[in-house]
Parts: structure tokens; C-alpha cells; sequence
């Protein structure tokens, strides 16, 4: 159960004011480390058009006071609180679902952006109906708001005209999955399948799902300052533990975390046959799935499954492996152009 709090002026359906263009979502537990600066960072953005709404997961520290202060002295603040924990995807979903603008974006609760994003995001949805997602160039910032070097890598632009060839480019270039914190068309992401609570990482088939929709362009003026620290989700080491914050369960088929993305990629591949043809869909999932590195780690997760102990020490392994391969890949983005 859900209560909604209106701390101050948020949009009333019966209200004569248009709804804002954009809808920020802002998902947070126990945001009190850093989520002054993620506010302040949206109050300095030079486009205003746009309402914040922070579903509070049933935070048990200051976060609540935080937000609830600053809503007090901007009527764009919607302030929603959980009576208890429903799982960070289902909080994602719960933004989405109140949210009344033309555009959405999520933001993370110690994240920032540069004064820019929103004005420069708006203007590629707006100029280019082709585009369903826009963002900007991502830079990693550490617990002290320092700059840091990338952890793993960015996505780039995906501006095909095909939205099959779209949806293979973002299965096989989705890295951090920065953008998911980019600016969607709403129309859009209600056709999706959103986040899903039952495995951790179903952001990356979110992503892959809106390049069916259309392209992915980014403004390298715009900044997205992405925060690296020991609290976060990505942080944890235990499945278990990433299991239970993405949907407040830890089943074991949960913790078979690529396997349930393919799962849920071939579900995207059906569900939009007047958009691209459902074959040529599943021919992408098929192409990205036999590759031997995806193979390797669908066998690693089924021996982890069967036998935890063998299963975690193969893991190490390949982990040891996939840094070094994400140094040489960081190598070659810089050495290279970006695709198109």
C-alpha cells in the first residue's frame, strides 16, 4: 500500500495548469548520504519545466525531513512515501506510474547533473521524433563528488533506422547502462515492460526494449555525473543481496541473473510485431545469446546454481577476466569514434 503524500502543490488533475513536460522520478531508501546533492542539482537545471517526484521506500533515516524540506520551498516536489519496502524496481515502476509529463527520467538519489541535461535531453526529444531515448556524456564521480575514471563502459549512440539492428546494437553495447537514467518519451515507456522485481539488472532489457521504440542519441554537452561507492547496488558482491534489493525476495531461480534477462528479452521480442518484425527480433536475441562469451555465462550460472562453492570460484575467474577485457574495451573507446 502506497501513501501519498503532497508535501507542496503538486498536479492536481482538476487543476487548470498543464502538466509539466517532464517528470523526474526520483526513487530512494536511505538516501540521507546523498541526496541534497542530486536535489540541488535539479534545482540549478536552467530548463524549469518539469515536477520531481521522490518515492521514499520506507526510508528509516533522514530522508524523509530531507525531501520534505526542500518540497516546502519548491511547489514542483512531490514528496511519496511507502508504508513499507516494496523493492527498488517496483519503486522505479511506482515514479513512473504518478508521473504526468510528456518526458520521464529516473534519478538516483546520489547522482547529479550538469545545469544543462534536462534543457539539452528536451531539445533532441524534441527536435527528432525519431529518438527515444536521450541523454548525455557520463562522468564517474566518487563518494566526494571527485571525478573518477569510468567504471566499466558506456553505451553509445544507437541511430540505426533498423529497430531490429538497434535492439542487437544495445544487447551487445550495454555496458553501465548509463542511460537508463536518461529523458524517455512517457508514451513509450508505457508500452514496455518496465523494471522487473523478480532480477537484478533488468534495466539493461528496459534499454533494449526502447531501441525498438527508436534511436538513442546523446549530447556530449550534457553531463551526467554517475556516483561510485560502497553503499550502492552494483557494490554488493552476493546475488542474494542484489536479488533481494531489486524486488524484497531472494528465491534462487532470482539469482540465475542472465538467464532471466534472456528470458526476458525474448518476451520483448514478441511484443511489439508493428514495430519490427517478431522473427528478425528473435534472430537478435538468438545472435546475442549463442556468442561464447554469453554461452560461458549462462553455464557458470547453472553450475553456480547446482554446486555454489564451484560455481563462485569459476565466477572469480571469469571476474578477473572481464576487468581486464573492460580496460582493453575503455582502451578502444577512447581510441575510436563512436558508432552510429
Amino acid at each position: 500500500m502506497v501513501e501519498n503524500i503532497k508535501s507542496s502543490g503538486p498536479i492536481d488533475p482538476n487543476d487548470s495548469l498543464p502538466p509539466p513536460l517532464v517528470s523526474l522520478c526520483m526513487p530512494v531508501f536511505n538516501g540521507e548520504n546523498f541526496i541534497e546533492e542530486a536535489l540541488d542539482s535539479i534545482g540549478q537545471q536552467d530548463f524549469n519545466d518539469f515536477e520531481l517526484i521522490v518515492t521514499d521506500n520506507a526510508s528509516t533515516d533522514a530522508t524523509e525531513e530531507i525531501v520534505r524540506r526542500y518540497a516546502a520551498s519548491d511547489k514542483r516536489i512531490r514528496y511519496v512515501r511507502n508504508e513499507t519496502n516494496i523493492g527498488a524496481a517496483e519503486n522505479y515502476n511506482l515514479g513512473f506510474n504518478l508521473a504526468c509529463g510528456r518526458y520521464i527520467k529516473w534519478m538516483a538519489h546520489d547522482d547529479t547533473l550538469s545545469p544543462d541535461f534536462l534543457s539539452k535531453t528536451v531539445a533532441l526529444l524534441d527536435e527528432d521524433p525519431t529518438v527515444s531515448v536521450a541523454f548525455g556524456r557520463t562522468q564517474c564521480i566518487d563518494e566526494n563528488s571527485n571525478f573518477i575514471e569510468m567504471q566499466g563502459f558506456a553505451m553509445r549512440e544507437n541511430l540505426s533506422d533498423n529497430p531490429a539492428d538497434r535492439f542487437y546494437r544495445a544487447m551487445r553495447g550495454w555496458g553501465s547502462c548509463f542511460p537508463i537514467f536518461g529523458l524517455y518519451r512517457a508514451d513509450q515507456l508505457a508500452r514496455s515492460s518496465l523494471h522487473r522485481s523478480h532480477y537484478y539488472g533488468s534495466d539493461n532489457a528496459l534499454i533494449a526494449e526502447m531501441m525498438i521504440f527508436g534511436k538513442l542519441r546523446i549530447d556530449e554537452a550534457a553531463t551526467f555525473y554517475n556516483r561510485f561507492h560502497a553503499a550502492q547496488s552494483c557494490a554488493a558482491e552476493g546475488r542474494a543481496e542484489r536479488t533481494f534489493w531489486q524486488g524484497n525476495n531472494s528465491s534462487r531461480f532470482s539469482s540465475l541473473e542472465r538467464i532471466n534477462l534472456l528470458i526476458h528479452l525474448v518476451e520483448i521480442a514478441g511484443r511489439h510485431p508493428d514495430l519490427a518484425p517478431r522473427s528478425k527480433l528473435y534472430f537478435a536475441v538468438a545472435k546475442y545469446a549463442l556468442r561464447p562469451v554469453e554461452v560461458g555465462r549462462y553455464l557458470i550460472e547453472i553450475v553456480q546454481f547446482i554446486s555454489p562453492s564451484l560455481g563462485g570460484h569459476i565466477r572469480s575467474i571469469a571476474k578477473r577476466l572481464r576487468g581486464r577485457f573492460s580496460k582493453i574495451k575503455r582502451a578502444r573507446d577512447i581510441a575510436s569514434p563512436d558508432e552510429t
